[in-house]
C-alpha cells in the first residue's frame, strides 16, 4: 500500500509541471489588446503577443489601418504629441524591447522544473511570473495614459488570462503536494489512537 502511495505521489508531482509547461503555449496568444474606448463594443486595434512586446513592437506594423492612419494624422497635425511619444518611446513608432520578459519565461520554466524537486520553490516562481505578467499589463496601461490619448484602452488579452489560470492550477497542485504528506501523517496518527 505504501509503495503504491509513493508511486501515486511521484506521478502527481511529475504532473504538477504540466500546467507550467502549458504556460508557454498560452504566451503565444495575445497578452494584451489596445482598443478605442469611445465605443464599448469596439474591435481591438492591436493585439500584442508576449514575443512582440519582448522584442519591441513596431506600431506601424502592429496597428490596424484606421488606428494607424489616426496616429499618423495626430502626429502630423500636432507636433507636441510626437514629443510625448518620444518621451515614452524614444524610437517611436517602435516601442523599446522589454528584455526582462525573457526572465519571466525562465521563471515559468524553473517553476516546472522545481515542481519535480521543491514544490514550494515552484509555487514561488510561478506566482512571481504571474505577478510580473500582470505588472507588464499595468505598465502598458500607464504608457497609454502618459501619452495623453484618452481614447486608447489597454486590456488583458486571452494569453494573459490563460497563462494566469495555468499558473494558478500549478500552484494549487504544488500546495496539494505539500499538504498531502501532513494529511496522511495525521490520519495514521488517528488510526494508531
Amino acid at each position: 500500500m505504501s509503495d503504491k502511495s509513493n508511486k501515486e505521489k511521484s506521478l502527481f508531482k511529475k504532473l504538477t509541471a504540466l500546467p507550467y509547461l502549458l504556460v508557454f503555449l498560452a504566451l503565444l496568444m495575445p497578452l494584451a489588446s489596445v482598443s478605442c474606448s469611445a465605443k464599448d463594443d469596439s474591435k481591438p486595434i492591436a493585439e500584442i503577443s508576449f514575443y512582440q512586446v519582448a522584442s519591441g513592437v513596431d506600431l506601424d506594423k502592429t496597428l490596424a489601418d484606421p488606428a494607424l492612419g489616426q496616429m499618423h494624422r495626430m502626429v502630423k497635425e500636432n507636433p507636441k504629441i510626437l514629443d510625448r511619444f518620444k518621451v515614452q518611446m524614444p524610437n517611436f513608432p517602435k516601442m523599446e524591447p522589454v528584455h526582462h520578459l525573457y526572465g519571466i519565461l525562465a521563471a515559468v520554466f524553473l517553476a516546472a522544473v522545481f515542481a519535480w524537486v521543491v514544490p514550494l520553490a515552484s509555487t514561488v516562481m510561478g506566482l512571481l511570473s504571474m505577478v510580473s505578467l500582470w505588472s507588464l499589463l499595468m505598465k502598458l496601461s500607464q504608457i497609454s495614459d502618459m501619452l495623453g490619448i484618452p481614447l486608447l484602452k489597454v486590456q488583458a488579452g486571452i494569453g494573459l488570462y490563460c497563462a494566469s489560470f495555468l499558473i494558478l492550477i500549478g500552484t494549487a497542485m504544488n500546495i496539494a503536494t505539500l499538504v498531502r504528506p501532513a494529511v496522511i501523517a495525521r490520519r495514521s496518527r488517528k488510526k494508531k489512537k
